[in-house]
């Protein structure tokens, strides 16, 4: 080929390259002028490269839905080892964008293979790097398994994410309206965690919050520095966040319910994710009781297996199980705290004055009224905050008000924390 012919063509690969929406987004995703694209050539319905992300190095690939649908083969497969790999030697985050409508059902099982190539990879990587998934548009069949085992995935509310053709949608950390809304949770997310696994996050300049905390609910948000909160979404009543204590990344969990479910194993999840990047985690504790023994053990695992800083604040009811897998010190939580109107018990204080006040309840005259006042006596004396602190079990009971600068000098305290683990490949957590 000429030299005049080669220049034709490559300004024509260039005119259509730029006009792919693909490469567009990543683009926009990456800071002005540092995004540089690999293996630009090789035509896979996937478009590769690097680049900044508020001044900060990352990878990413986006699948391009207008080359074949995106879809999955040996070659897209190959592009996106190649990035894993890229990643990995450099230490650096991975943002995965998915737009493809499955497989390249033509290579038959070496699509197959492709698809199980990228999950292999990413799966390598977890605990390594921040992975981050945005589904922009169809990210179904085993393509999902690729996005749940990236440690964040974020989704447009029009996007298609679920496993079988007429299954619900699954359910995403992050549900956005439109592409601009996705990219900015991206960096968002990417600003709480480390560049890898041996690195520590950035302290960043911040605001006092301008509230205080009244209850469970909003004890998070009014702890955490002004507008530095980003909640993750794991179901019921409990949330999950990223959010910053005197401009230092920390993980926070709200666990509050009568019965902790399904929302207690993406509890544990969060807290190994904190874990892996050594983001402490402060948690709020109003639970009477685990649904079922699997949650309980998902959630008490993933306390006892974390080896970063754990503050725990009673704020409210921590009673047997809960109690033992969140605000246990003997379970590996480094520092308990309690509000004065927490209520901390083996059993629920209407279970043991069945067992402990049998002669009062027995004497009964006004049962409608007596067992209530039984009740309270019971809770007020045996399961107190000054009684648990009394037996050790608390580092201090403190005012709602105090919340704030007690973590925050507690974090101080732990920021040099170091823990030495027996040898071993892994915890058999209950799945």
């Amino acid at each position: 080929m000429s030299n005049e012919k080669m220049e034709a063509w490559l300004a024509e690969t260039i005119a259509t390259d730029a006009a792919s929406p693909a490469r567009q987004l990543l683009v926009k995703l990456f800071d002005l002028g540092t995004f540089v694209e690999t293996d630009r050539l090789l035509a896979a319905g996937v478009v590769t490269g690097y680049g900044c992300v508020d001044g900060a190095p990352v990878y990413a690939y986006a699948q391009d839905h207008d080359v074949c649908c995106g879809a999955v083969g040996k070659a897209q497969a190959d592009k996106i080892r190649a990035l894993y790999n890229l990643a990995a030697a450099n230490g650096s985050p991975v943002v995965a964008v998915f737009d493809s409508d499955g497989a390249k059902l033509g290579e038959g099982v070496d699509a197959m293979n492709a698809l199980s190539e990228i999950l292999t990879a990413a799966t390598r990587m977890s605990g390594v790097v921040p992975m981050v998934a945005a589904i922009n548009g169809a990210c179904v069949g085993s393509a999902t398994m690729i996005a749940s085992a990236c440690d964040v995935v974020i989704k447009r509310e029009d996007a298609d994410y679920y496993l079988n053709p007429g299954d619900k949608q699954a359910s995403a950390d992050i549900v956005v309206a439109d592409e601009d809304a996705l990219l900015d949770a991206v960096h968002q997310v990417l600003s709480y965690l480390p560049a890898n696994n041996l690195e520590t996050t950035p302290i960043y300049e911040f605001n006092e919050p301008s509230g205080l905390p009244t209850e469970t609910a909003d004890a998070a948000t009014a702890i955490a520095d002004a507008d530095d909160l980003l909640e993750l979404s794991i179901g019921g009543d409990c949330k999950a966040a990223f959010a910053r204590i005197g401009g230092r990344a920390v993980g926070m969990l709200t666990l509050c319910g009568d019965k902790l479910g399904r929302e207690a194993a993406a509890a544990a999840r969060f807290i190994r994710l904190c874990d892996s990047f050594s983001l402490p985690v402060v948690t709020f504790v109003d639970a009477a009781a685990f649904g079922c023994v699997k949650c309980a053990s998902k959630l008490s695992t993933a306390y006892c297996e974390a080896t970063v800083a754990k503050v725990t604040v009673i704020t409210g009811k921590a009673y047997g199980s809960v109690y033992v897998a969140a605000a246990g010190k003997e379970a590996g939580i480094d520092a308990v705290l309690a509000w004065p109107n927490a209520c901390i018990s083996a059993l629920a204080p209407e279970a043991a004055v069945c067992i402990f006040r049998k002669e009062e309840l027995a004497a009964m005259t006004d049962p409608a009224t007596q067992r209530e006042q039984i009740i309270a006596a019971y809770a007020a004396e045996e399961c107190s905050p000054k009684a648990a602190a009394e037996n050790g079990w608390l580092t201090d009971v403190i005012t709602p008000a105090e919340t704030r600068s007690k973590v925050f000098a507690l974090l101080g305290m732990l920021e040099n924390k170091r823990v030495s683990t027996m040898p071993k490949k892994h915890v058999n957590i209950q799945l």
